[in-house]
């Protein structure tokens, strides 16, 4: 037997366990990165054993894959290599070798998602293989569990260290695993509860871990201390509970009653807890103070270094002359302003720039910094890699959240009818939303790991029901 069909045989009879298994560590990656990040390391375990995942997906889906159709998938992967050598061409064309080293680690962040697309769609087609919905709703129970474990033992890391406001438990960026648990939680909830309704008294540790779970959840949503993962799990565990309540309302049934009792109990504790929360404090004393024009906390939120690096840009111009738009920004947290630099390099620039994008390091070609953070996904994107990179990357994830939508409407009847169907949904235009708005999402491989295997579980369930003859035909 050949090499090519030992992998062949071993992915058939092993690939889902270790791809399970990898999800199921992200927590654990998580938490040793911020170890070594803490420590000063040049290299953290994220960064080694993402890159190690990437390079081991290019390769099976190149060397090994085998299905009809994979010409497609390679033509993708060559469209994303051919980008990046025109993209460090013009880098090396405009400040040598040491900008395209600079470039390297941002590239290879950026470009994890697309890569590792490539490799889901592959053995999705080959084998049928996806991340279950358990699998998923499991790693946000652990994420989950890590934020309240920390606060317990009086461990835990503070989300923003200027303000001391929220807990984001052993883990480094705030923002990046309150992404993941947005993500992650409606799989966790539903999860949870399921397992509830069907506890018995010898199966009666299952209902102690749920509980614990979904109270880990509750915690998590408001004690990081941002927005969005209260935002997302308190309106999830609303439609939820709706949804149940409906359910409930049409077919009379111990399981259904159970489950709405649950996700009520949930709704009450989740949105109860804001009143008593870091999230709250953050709000009051900070966010909306900001809000205020006479605020001194106002000025200070600006930072010495992006007003002087965005001074002269025509956004920041825009900004300070149209109350909208400023407003606008103060909702986004100054998400625009820090974007400012970059935005206008970008529009500085000729057609190369234009076309490949202006990178993510200085150089001497450029007019100000540009290491200000882009944190809105698509025009980072958009902005650090041109018209081509932005078409190359985020085409077919647009394509795929019009096919989504679309479908949706299609057979709507059928897909309300199914809570995992629901939740998949409802996970990914949650993801489009992050990662269009407050960012951390697309171009950060901790959190784009869970976008796509959540993309992925939806576009397998829809495939499904594709299958499916529709209500009320034959």
């Amino acid at each position: 037997m050949d090499l090519r069909a030992k992998l062949e045989k071993f992915s058939r009879e092993k690939l889902m366990l270790v791809l399970g298994v990898y999800i199921l560590c992200q927590p654990l990656i998580d938490v040793l990165t911020s170890l070594g990040a803490n420590a000063g390391h040049p290299v953290t375990a994220g960064v080694a054993v993402r890159s190690l995942f990437m390079v081991a997906c290019v390769l099976y889906a190149v060397l090994v894959s085998r299905f009809p159709g994979k010409k497609r998938a390679m033509v993708y992967i060559g469209a994303l290599v051919g980008y990046l050598a025109l993209f460090m061409l013009y880098m090396l064309s405009i400040g040598g070798f040491s900008l395209c080293i600079a470039n390297v680690p941002e590239v290879v962040k950026t470009f994890f998602a697309p890569f590792v697309l490539v490799f889901l769609y592959c053995i999705y087609k080959q084998y049928g293989f996806t991340v279950t919905t358990g699998m998923i709703g499991v790693a946000g129970g652990l994420y989950a569990s890590v934020i309240l474990v920390a606060l317990l033992t009086g461990t835990s890391n503070v989300s923003y260290a200027n303000s001391s406001n929220g807990f984001n438990g052993w883990f480094f960026a705030a923002n990046e695993v309150s992404c993941i648990i947005a993500l992650t939680a409606p799989f966790t909830v539903c999860l949870c509860v399921r397992a509830l309704a069907a506890v018995t008294k010898k199966t009666w540790w299952k209902g102690a871990l749920a509980v614990w779970t979904l109270a880990a959840v509750a915690v998590s949503a408001n004690f990081i201390g941002t927005k969005i993962v209260f935002a997302v799990t308190a309106l999830y565990c609303v439609a939820a509970f709706v949804w149940a309540a409906a359910a409930l309302v049409r077919e009379r049934s111990k399981t259904l009653l159970v489950q709405t009792v649950v996700l009520g109990v949930l709704c009450a504790v989740v949105i109860g807890m804001f009143f008593r929360s870091p999230l709250r404090d953050y709000l009051n004393n900070i966010y909306l103070e900001i809000m205020d024009e006479d605020s001194e906390l106002r000025l200070i939120s600006w930072g010495e270094e992006i007003q002087k690096a965005s001074e002269g840009t025509w956004l920041k111009a825009l900004l300070q002359e149209n109350e909208t738009w400023e407003r606008v920004d103060q909702i986004l947290s100054r998400r625009l302003l820090s974007a400012s630099p970059s935005i206008q390099v970008y529009t500085e620039g000729g057609v190369l720039a234009k076309l490949l994008g202006i990178g993510y390091a200085d150089c001497a070609a450029y007019s100000r910094s540009i290491e200000f953070m882009v944190e809105m996904d698509p025009l980072g994107i958009l902005v650090r890699h041109g018209i081509i990179g932005f078409a190359v990357y985020c085409g077919p994830y647009l394509a795929f959240i019009g096919y989504a939508i679309v479908q949706f409407f299609k057979r709507s009847g059928q897909r309300l009818s199914s809570l995992d169907y629901c939740t998949a949904l409802y996970s990914v235009l949650i993801g489009f939303a992050i990662s269009t708005i407050a960012g951390h999402a697309l171009v950060s491989p901790a959190v784009s790991t869970f976008m796509l295997v959540t993309g992925m579980q939806l576009w397998a369930q829809t495939q499904e029901q594709n299958r499916l003859p529709k209500p009320g035909k034959g």
